[in-house]
């Protein structure tokens, strides 16, 4: 973690804009997304960028509510290169991805989530460090909201905003997100496209692993202006749905960097779970199991502390300790649960 924070640190990038004319495809996979889609392509509409230089491709993964409707009212009256998808035989997002990159007209392909809001500078920044690269990740966190649930929420996305690219400074990534991703679709097409898994999430993960086995290069865009935002989720049940989906690809990974954080940090919360148990029962030992959790935190701290300042989420960090406490039960839980439990997403049983 140490090393992961020394890579978040010299990660960090300034403002680049894109001083060429670069041709992107937006992919935007759909599904029951009524309350957020017209935001997510109102932020695009208000780029800083020759909406000549771009189309939006909008994929419906069978939505039930009025997400379609809402779309065509809204491409009806803009000015705006769209085109509306739907997917028939198929189902998942990975499906709506595929279908979106065959009828891309463009070399460049940026993808986002239906519920994003994507700052101003988003295209051009993308066309700015693209250039000459196979894949380009950028930073996503959750908005601020009201009440624990959400607080908890954003720290869990700073350690892994801090992961992805505290990793990917030294050459071995091991994340990404699809919410805030461009790539070649050539070099898409040189690793295969997308995976053929039968998950609902992983599309990102599992893409990046096929562009380093493929040694592709990968770069990041850690900059403030580059940063895609999204809501938490409002509710327990609804949380903890959205965690067993991304915890459910876990099974598949075969990136190696990837594997060994995933089941060093599992270790590590496990045993913080034993500490928890053996404090107030092991009198001879009590000490050097606090200053073993105490070690912990104080690493977590200094990451969360340098990546909350990139997101300007300092305030966030009077939750550290609470979270901190409850962080191994939880996910100790979200990894049992997602190899013997069920769970719904967006109508959909898996």
């Amino acid at each position: 973690m140490v090393v992961v924070t020394i890579g978040f640190y010299r990660e960090r990038q300034g403002i680049n804009k894109s001083k060429k004319n670069v041709k992107i495809s937006v992919l935007i996979p759909v599904r029951n997304e009524e309350e957020m889609i017209i935001k997510c392509l109102n932020s695009l509409e208000n780029q800083n960028y020759d909406k000549l230089d771009f189309e939006i491709i909008i994929i419906n993964d069978h939505s039930t509510d009025k997400s379609v409707e809402l779309i065509k009212k809204h491409i009806d009256i803009s000015s705006y290169d769209y085109s509306l998808y739907e997917l028939i035989d198929q189902k998942s997002k990975k499906e709506a991805l595929k279908l979106g990159v065959r009828n891309a007209t463009y070399s460049i392909v940026a993808t986002t989530d239906s519920d994003c809001e994507l700052p101003k500078n988003w295209l051009n920044i993308i066309a700015s460090k693209i250039d000459g690269k196979d894949m380009l990740l950028g930073p996503l966190m959750f908005k601020n909201g009201k009440g624990f649930l959400n607080k908890f929420q954003i720290l869990d996305m700073m350690a892994m905003q801090g992961l992805e690219f505290g990793t990917l400074n030294f050459g071995t990534p091991i994340l990404n997100n699809a919410a805030n991703l461009a790539y070649k679709k050539e070099s898409l097409m040189d690793v295969g496209g997308y995976d053929n898994y039968l998950t609902p999430s992983g599309d990102d993960v599992f893409l990046l692993e096929k562009f380093i086995n493929n040694n592709k290069l990968i770069v990041g865009g850690l900059t403030k202006s580059f940063i895609v935002e999204t809501p938490s989720e409002k509710g327990l049940k609804a949380f903890f749905n959205q965690r067993r989906r991304w915890s459910s690809k876990s099974k598949f990974y075969k990136n190696k960097s990837l594997i060994f954080f995933s089941v060093i940090i599992l270790i590590q919360n496990i045993v913080s779970l034993f500490i928890y148990i053996g404090l107030p029962l092991v009198e001879n030992y009590s000490s050097v199991l606090t200053i073993l959790l105490l070690s912990k935190w104080v690493i977590d701290f200094i990451l969360l502390l340098l990546v909350a300042s990139f997101f300007d989420k300092k305030r966030v960090l009077i939750y550290f300790i609470p979270v901190q406490l409850l962080y191994p039960i939880y996910l100790v839980g979200i990894w049992i649960a997602s190899i013997t439990m069920n769970y719904n997403w967006k109508g959909r049983k898996y």
